[in-house]
């Protein structure tokens, strides 16, 4: 019983001063792994991607259809196309970054991955290219 108790006495005090290792810097723990993810995502977003309209119909159909069908908060409806019009003036990459990070614009807001979290970024960069198409506008490349 004594071993059993020492044994966890020990492996709960290794556990404690573990704990405090690894951070000698002065960025809270949680900047650098933030910093980290908004590298990998920038880097994402400068990839080159071919749109698949099927899949973009389906991921529009699946979540975009919220607030893309009537505008909600400010979101272009699917079938205005001077807003489309409007927004297409940046080009693909732009929205797509856009699609991925949020965006705050004059007319509303655009939650970060239109708050579909197992998108992919192929996903939203499909959807975006659906919409556009479905306007009748076409972006920027």
């Amino acid at each position: 019983m004594k071993k059993v108790f020492l044994f966890i006495f020990l492996l709960a005090a290794g556990s404690f001063i573990l704990t405090g290792c690894g951070d000698s810097g002065n960025k809270k723990s949680g900047e650098a792994t933030t910093t980290k993810v908004e590298k990998k995502v920038e880097k994402k977003v400068e990839k080159t991607f071919a749109a698949n309209l099927e899949n973009g119909k389906a991921v529009y159909g699946k979540v975009c259809i919220a607030c893309h069908m009537t505008g909600v908060a400010g979101a272009p409806a699917l079938k205005d196309k001077t807003r489309w019009e409007e927004i297409a003036q940046k080009d693909m990459k732009t929205l797509h970054h856009d699609a991925i990070k949020g965006f705050t614009g004059k007319h509303g807001v655009m939650p970060p991955r239109g708050t579909c979290t197992d998108c992919s970024d192929q996903d939203l960069y499909d959807a975006v290219a659906y919409m556009l198409k479905t306007a009748g506008v076409t972006a920027k490349q």
